[in-house]
Order: structure tokens, then C-alpha cells, then sequence
């Protein structure tokens, strides 16, 4: 047999491979541009993912050469291509490509985590995420306006549910969770969140339930009108602040506000209960706030500090009970809106502005207000550790956050920032005191102290919502929670 006669049966082999390699990079690299950068990548629409401009550009490089190859080869043994084993040699040629198609994708794409579990969609389809809480490493609690759902972090199965009771939902939620006990508001349509429940998170069990005296002006979902301080429960009334006890809901004590003053907004640790007030003169001017500590096991008054406003609040958020960090914005657009750190005495420390000379802070994830995710217990881009407030931030001009920045909470001023190339989608802190970053379709890990980047791992189409929680697991595996949780998204699901 001469040798022009032995290549050409393998020209068939090659062709098929070829053909094989086309069709598997093609059917990958758009799939993957689909699921990972909605259809389009590079230029205005950000950066593509890992390894897939050379998948693209080999789907069409292998499609012609196999295209030739295929002609040539057919071409070249035409006179026995009716012989079982011709076909044969087609058949190897494109089962192989298949096998060896795969392989050069998944190396050409590089290391990435997978998805490792889902749990089963929302229904009903108009339930609405409004919190979640992780009180240890293997359960994670997702509320919804309807009740809790608990999930096992290892497999997504569901351990216990608490229904929300008919015609009420849950309004408001504890930041802590001392000792695996969560705090849940229940309210009607429209009305004051008057009703606090003590639920057992390990187990599910509704330790008990009490009826407040509800601030009637405060009538959606909101987030800090109750948490857990040590073995209390500290709860917001219209009038007063009440201490519960955490286990059995015996009432402890009652701090009456003083006249012409609201209760905003409570944080806690087992040392002392922060509570944020504005209050008015009588004649409704000369509007002031003002932070006060508690000891949570009396009611007693540690302190009292003023903050430097003069309007009316427009949002304020607990960002941290230790060390003591809030947010304000005022009414007046001239006014006060910023994050402000203060010591253990209630002594201002670091005022830094929202609304900085190159970059604003932007570690709220979407715009507060009625009807949006996470609102009785919202979710924030940013993490406070070791005497720094650290936050997405970016130009006033970019709709997304691509950097993350790290200020003294001592006097503000900026310590480092790290451009992480996409959006900032979610920031954590995980047990070992790194930073987990999701932004740009990758998994970020970032020294806290410096900014340093650490490693990053794409995250190959993962079911992420617009707004999601992120906490990183031991052994490199993240649970995220989503706010959508009905349609396109899981409610929860795990990557490795």
C-alpha cells in the first residue's frame, strides 16, 4: 500500500475531528457568552470572560479548516466511501472530536467554579425575598414577606419553614442572632409592624409572640426596629424603647422617649443598644438627631451624642454596633450625607462623605424604598474590620461600582483602593477575616488591611439576581442568596 493511500482514510478521521471541534467550540463559546455576559462582550459592553474571545475565534478557525478538510477528504476517497469501515472512520473522527473539543475548551477557559446545588424556585411566583440570616455554617435562613425558609448549606434541602400567619408578612428583622435566636416583625397591609416573633433558627420553633405599642407612621418593610443584644431582645415602640426578654419575651424594661422624638432605627451588641432618634421642638423646627447607648440589661442610659444635622432624616442605616459606624442623609440637599464613625463613648470620630471629590461610596445595592429586596434587612456592599469602613466605590459618572476603597474610621481619610475591573456586585467577610468579592463575574479574595489581591476565580453562569448575598463556606465553597428567587434565579444556591 502506498503511503497516499494510507493518509487518505485518516484525512477522514481529521476531517471529522475537525468538524467536531467546530461545532463543540461553537455551541460552548455562545452558550457561555449567553449565560455569562448576556450576549455580548468587550468594548462599552465590559470585559469578556476568562478564555472566551479564543474559544469564539477557534469555533470559526476550526469551522472553516474542517469545512476543507471535510471536502478534501471526501474528495480524496470517493471511490470507497460506501465501506462500512469508511464510515466508520467518519464516526471516530467526530466521536473524538467531541471528547478532545471539550477538554480544549475547558482548558482554554482555565479554572472556574461550578455551580454545586439549587435550591427549588419561590411559590408562589409573588413572594418576595425581605432578609437573610447565617447563625452558623450549616443552616441559612432566606425570608420572604410569606415566612422563613431554613436551608442546609451542604445540599440546599430545605430544614424547617415558619409561615408568615394570613394576611400578615414579615415587616422587619434582627441584624444578630444571639444564641440561634432570630427576631421577626409581623404586620398587616399598610399598617404599623406590630407584632414581634422569637423563633428558635436551629430548629424553626416560635419561642413566643407579643403585640408592641408600633410607631403607626413606620408602615412597610424597613430594617432596624428590633435585634438581639446578649439575652435581650431590644424593640422600637412609638414611644418608647422596650427590653424583651430573649428566650421567654418577658417584658425587662421601658425607656420612654423624651417629647417630640422618634425612635429610627436599633443596633446592638450584648454590651449595649444603640438607638438612633430625630427630635423636633415644639413648634416642629429645629430638627435634630442624636445616637444614644443602653445598657440592655437595665434600659439605663450610657450616653448620648448629637449628629451634626439640622433637617429632617432621609435615610439611615446601623452599618456596625462594634465599632459604631452609622449612615445619615438628611432632607437638606446641603446637609449631612455621610458615614460617621464614633468610639465606645459616643465621641464623634470620622465623618466621610458619600459624595467624595473623585469617587462616591456606593454600597447600597439598590435605591431604598417601598418594595425593594432584602428591605427589612437590606444587603450592602461594603464590610467594617479593623478600624476601616471598606465600600464599593466609583466616579459619579459610572452607574456601577468597579473599585472597592478602604477609609479610617479614626478621621476618613482613604487608606487603599482596588480596582477589581467590573461591577461590585457583593462584598463579605468571611471567618478567616478576608474579604469575598463578587464583581465582574469573578470570585475576588482581598487582604482587608491593604487591599492586596489575593486570588480570583471566574464564576462560569452562575443564576445571580440583580441584588444577592454572598457568604464564603469552609473549603472554598460560597452560598448566595438571591432576592429573585421565582423565575430565572434560584432562591439559593451553592458554588466550589
Amino acid at each position: 500500500m502506498s503511503i497516499s493511500r494510507a493518509v487518505k482514510p485518516v484525512a477522514l478521521v481529521l476531517a471529522g475531528v475537525l468538524v467536531s471541534w467546530a461545532v463543540v467550540f461553537h455551541w460552548l463559546g455562545w452558550s457561555a457568552l449567553s449565560s455569562e455576559s448576556n450576549g455580548a462582550c468587550g468594548g462599552r459592553h465590559g470585559p469578556c470572560p476568562e478564555g472566551l474571545p479564543p474559544v469564539l475565534i477557534l469555533a470559526f478557525v476550526f469551522t472553516f479548516a474542517g469545512v476543507i478538510g471535510m471536502s478534501f477528504a471526501v474528495g480524496a476517497n470517493s471511490r470507497s466511501l460506501g465501506r462500512p469501515w469508511m464510515v466508520s472512520l467518519v464516526v471516530a473522527g467526530l466521536a473524538g472530536g467531541v471528547w478532545t473539543g471539550v477538554l480544549g475548551y475547558e482548558w482554554l477557559r482555565g479554572p472556574h467554579l461550578d455551580v454545586a446545588w439549587e435550591a427549588p424556585r419561590d411559590r408562589p411566583s409573588s413572594a418576595r425575598a425581605v432578609g437573610e440570616w447565617m447563625p452558623g455554617p450549616s443552616t441559612l435562613i432566606r425570608a420572604r414577606n410569606d415566612g422563613l425558609f431554613a436551608y442546609d448549606t451542604s445540599d440546599g434541602t430545605r430544614r424547617w419553614t415558619v409561615p408568615a400567619p394570613e394576611r400578615r408578612s414579615v415587616c422587619a428583622m434582627s441584624r444578630t442572632t444571639p444564641s440561634s435566636i432570630g427576631l421577626v416583625g409581623l404586620g398587616r397591609y399598610e399598617k404599623p409592624c406590630d407584632t414581634v416573633v422569637a423563633v428558635d433558627l436551629s430548629s424553626g420553633r416560635e419561642l413566643w409572640t407579643k403585640k408592641i405599642n408600633a410607631d403607626d407612621s413606620v408602615n412597610r418593610a424597613t430594617d432596624a426596629r428590633l435585634v438581639g443584644a446578649g439575652d435581650t431582645a431590644v424593640v422600637l415602640e412609638e414611644k418608647a424603647v422596650v427590653g424583651l426578654g430573649l428566650r421567654e419575651g418577658a417584658p425587662r424594661w421601658r425607656s420612654p422617649l423624651d417629647r417630640n422624638c422618634q425612635a429610627l432605627a436599633v443596633d446592638a451588641t450584648p454590651e449595649r443598644a444603640l438607638v438612633m432618634e430625630q427630635c423636633t421642638g415644639t413648634d416642629g423646627d429645629n430638627t435634630k438627631m442624636r445616637l444614644s447607648a443602653l445598657d440592655p440589661r437595665s434600659g439605663a442610659r450610657q450616653w448620648r451624642s448629637t449628629l451634626p444635622t439640622e433637617s429632617r432624616w432621609e435615610k439611615v442605616f446601623m452599618l456596625s454596633a462594634d465599632p459604631i459606624v452609622v449612615y445619615v442623609k438628611e432632607d437638606d440637599d446641603r446637609g449631612t450625607d455621610a458615614v460617621i464613625s464614633f468610639d465606645d463613648k459616643g465621641r464623634r470620630q470620622a465623618v466621610i462623605p458619600r459624595l467624595g471629590q473623585e469617587d462616591d461610596l456606593d454600597f447600597e445595592v439598590m435605591q431604598y424604598g417601598y418594595g425593594q429586596p432584602f428591605d427589612a434587612r437590606p444587603v450592602f456592599r461594603s464590610v467594617v474590620t479593623n478600624g476601616l469602613f471598606i465600600s464599593a466605590v466609583g466616579p459619579a459618572d459610572e452607574n456601577d461600582p468597579q473599585h472597592v476603597a478602604a477609609f479610617s474610621l479614626k478621621d476618613g481619610r482613604g487608606v487603599w483602593k482596588t480596582s477589581l475591573g467590573g461591577t461590585v456586585a457583593a462584598l463579605t467577610q468571611d471567618r478567616s477575616g478576608e474579604l469575598g468579592l463578587l464583581a465582574g463575574g469573578d470570585l475576588w479574595r482581598l487582604d482587608p488591611a491593604t487591599g492586596e489581591k489575593h486570588d480570583s476565580t471566574p464564576l462560569r453562569g452562575a443564576p445571580l439576581s440583580s441584588v444577592l448575598a454572598l457568604h464564603r463556606m469552609q473549603g472554598g465553597r460560597y452560598v448566595i442568596v438571591n432576592s429573585d428567587g421565582a423565575k430565572d434565579t434560584p432562591p439559593v444556591f451553592a458554588i466550589k
